[in-house]
Protein backbone atom coordinates (compact mmCIF):
# COMPACT_ATOMS: atom_id res chain seq x y z
CA UNK A 1 0.00 0.00 0.00
CA UNK A 2 2.65 2.59 0.90
CA UNK A 3 4.34 1.66 -2.66
CA UNK A 4 1.02 2.62 -4.42
CA UNK A 5 0.71 5.68 -2.72
CA UNK A 6 4.61 6.93 -3.37
CA UNK A 7 3.75 6.30 -7.03
CA UNK A 8 0.55 8.04 -6.81
CA UNK A 9 2.69 11.49 -5.22
CA UNK A 10 5.24 10.80 -7.95
CA UNK A 11 2.78 10.87 -10.51
CA UNK A 12 0.84 13.82 -9.07
CA UNK A 13 4.75 15.61 -8.64
CA UNK A 14 5.48 14.97 -12.21
CA UNK A 15 1.61 15.94 -13.66
CA UNK A 16 2.05 19.35 -11.60
CA UNK A 17 5.60 19.87 -13.02
CA UNK A 18 4.41 19.21 -16.68
CA UNK A 19 1.26 21.55 -16.24
CA UNK A 20 4.55 24.25 -14.88
CA UNK A 21 6.41 23.73 -17.60
CA UNK A 22 4.03 24.01 -20.34
CA UNK A 23 2.53 27.25 -19.02
CA UNK A 24 6.22 28.97 -18.73
CA UNK A 25 7.28 27.77 -22.61
CA UNK A 26 4.06 28.77 -23.93
CA UNK A 27 4.62 30.28 -27.17
CA UNK A 28 1.91 33.23 -28.04
CA UNK A 29 0.90 34.45 -31.43
CA UNK A 30 1.11 38.46 -31.01
CA UNK A 31 -0.41 40.37 -33.54
CA UNK A 32 0.35 44.23 -33.63
CA UNK A 33 -2.38 46.34 -35.72
CA UNK A 34 -2.29 49.49 -36.89
CA UNK A 35 -5.70 49.70 -38.78
CA UNK A 36 -8.66 52.51 -38.10
CA UNK A 37 -11.17 50.91 -35.86
CA UNK A 38 -14.32 51.23 -34.97
CA UNK A 39 -15.40 50.90 -31.57
CA UNK A 40 -18.62 51.79 -29.42
CA UNK A 41 -19.82 54.30 -32.01
CA UNK A 42 -16.09 56.33 -32.02
CA UNK A 43 -13.51 55.67 -34.82
CA UNK A 44 -9.85 55.31 -33.94
CA UNK A 45 -8.32 56.44 -36.71
CA UNK A 46 -4.39 54.71 -37.83
CA UNK A 47 -1.39 56.06 -35.96
CA UNK A 48 0.83 57.86 -38.88
CA UNK A 49 4.23 56.21 -37.33
CA UNK A 50 4.55 54.18 -34.42
CA UNK A 51 7.34 51.51 -33.28
CA UNK A 52 6.36 48.67 -31.02
CA UNK A 53 8.69 46.58 -29.14
CA UNK A 54 7.40 43.32 -27.51
CA UNK A 55 9.58 41.30 -24.56
CA UNK A 56 12.95 43.65 -25.41
CA UNK A 57 13.19 42.58 -28.57
CA UNK A 58 14.11 44.87 -31.49
CA UNK A 59 11.06 47.16 -31.83
CA UNK A 60 9.17 47.19 -35.46
CA UNK A 61 7.86 50.15 -37.03
CA UNK A 62 4.46 50.36 -38.53
CA UNK A 63 2.76 52.67 -40.71
CA UNK A 64 -1.48 53.08 -41.00
CA UNK A 65 -3.13 49.92 -41.78
CA UNK A 66 0.10 47.70 -41.20
CA UNK A 67 -0.36 44.64 -39.14
CA UNK A 68 2.44 42.29 -38.03
CA UNK A 69 3.03 39.38 -36.41
CA UNK A 70 5.59 38.05 -33.61
CA UNK A 71 6.16 35.30 -31.20
CA UNK A 72 6.84 35.41 -27.73
CA UNK A 73 7.38 32.81 -25.24
CA UNK A 74 6.71 32.17 -21.43
CA UNK A 75 3.16 33.12 -19.00
CA UNK A 76 4.20 37.33 -19.67
CA UNK A 77 5.85 39.78 -21.98
CA UNK A 78 6.56 43.79 -21.68
CA UNK A 79 4.78 45.69 -24.46
CA UNK A 80 6.64 49.09 -25.06
CA UNK A 81 5.19 51.51 -27.90
CA UNK A 82 5.98 54.53 -28.63
CA UNK A 83 3.81 56.85 -30.88
CA UNK A 84 6.48 59.20 -33.16
CA UNK A 85 5.86 62.56 -35.06
CA UNK A 86 4.39 61.91 -39.08
CA UNK A 87 7.82 62.28 -39.94
CA UNK A 88 9.08 59.52 -37.45
CA UNK A 89 12.19 61.78 -35.84
CA UNK A 90 10.52 62.96 -32.31
CA UNK A 91 8.50 60.49 -29.87
CA UNK A 92 4.92 62.04 -29.18
CA UNK A 93 4.40 59.43 -26.08
CA UNK A 94 5.36 55.92 -24.95
CA UNK A 95 3.07 53.56 -23.39
CA UNK A 96 4.27 50.55 -21.65
CA UNK A 97 2.34 48.01 -20.29
CA UNK A 98 3.23 44.65 -19.27
CA UNK A 99 0.90 42.10 -20.67
CA UNK A 100 0.15 38.25 -19.00
CA UNK A 101 -1.39 36.11 -21.87
CA UNK A 102 -2.15 33.22 -19.32
CA UNK A 103 -2.51 29.63 -21.64
CA UNK A 104 -4.44 31.96 -23.95
CA UNK A 105 -2.60 31.30 -27.13
CA UNK A 106 -3.06 34.23 -29.71
CA UNK A 107 -3.71 37.88 -29.19
CA UNK A 108 -3.53 40.99 -31.54
CA UNK A 109 -3.35 44.13 -30.25
CA UNK A 110 -4.71 47.80 -31.42
CA UNK A 111 -2.32 50.60 -31.60
CA UNK A 112 -4.92 53.11 -32.35
CA UNK A 113 -6.94 52.08 -29.11
CA UNK A 114 -3.91 51.93 -26.95
CA UNK A 115 -2.62 55.44 -27.63
CA UNK A 116 -6.40 56.73 -27.38
CA UNK A 117 -5.68 54.71 -22.96
CA UNK A 118 -8.23 52.50 -23.53
CA UNK A 119 -8.44 49.15 -21.98
CA UNK A 120 -10.07 47.27 -24.53
CA UNK A 121 -6.95 47.34 -26.82
CA UNK A 122 -6.65 43.75 -26.85
CA UNK A 123 -8.64 42.24 -29.52
CA UNK A 124 -9.39 38.76 -30.56
CA UNK A 125 -6.52 37.01 -33.32
CA UNK A 126 -7.95 37.63 -37.07
CA UNK A 127 -9.10 34.11 -37.99
CA UNK A 128 -8.77 32.56 -41.68
CA UNK A 129 -5.91 32.30 -44.07
CA UNK A 130 -3.94 35.23 -44.64
CA UNK A 131 -4.73 34.84 -48.51
CA UNK A 132 -6.54 32.60 -50.48
CA UNK A 133 -5.81 29.34 -51.49
CA UNK A 134 -4.64 29.34 -54.97
CA UNK A 135 -6.39 26.61 -56.17
CA UNK A 136 -3.94 23.86 -54.96
CA UNK A 137 -1.54 24.36 -57.75
CA UNK A 138 1.94 23.96 -56.59
CA UNK A 139 4.39 25.64 -58.87
CA UNK A 140 7.66 23.20 -60.56
CA UNK A 141 10.56 23.93 -61.70
CA UNK A 142 10.42 21.32 -64.38
CA UNK A 143 8.13 21.24 -67.11
CA UNK A 144 5.97 18.00 -67.13
CA UNK A 145 4.46 16.68 -70.60
CA UNK A 146 2.71 13.65 -70.45
CA UNK A 147 3.93 10.62 -72.04
CA UNK A 148 0.67 10.71 -74.69
CA UNK A 149 0.91 14.15 -75.90
CA UNK A 150 1.45 14.39 -79.49
CA UNK A 151 5.04 16.99 -80.20
CA UNK A 152 4.64 20.42 -80.20
CA UNK A 153 4.21 21.16 -84.36
CA UNK A 154 5.24 25.09 -85.52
Amino acid sequence: MRSFIERVAALVVILIASVGLFYIGREHKVFLDNKTIEMEGQSFRALKFVRVSVAGKDPIELMPRDRDLLAVVGPSFKLKVEVMDEFGEDVEKTIERELKPGFDKDMMLSMPLLAADRDDYILPPPTGPARPPENDVKPTDELVIPLDAAPPTD
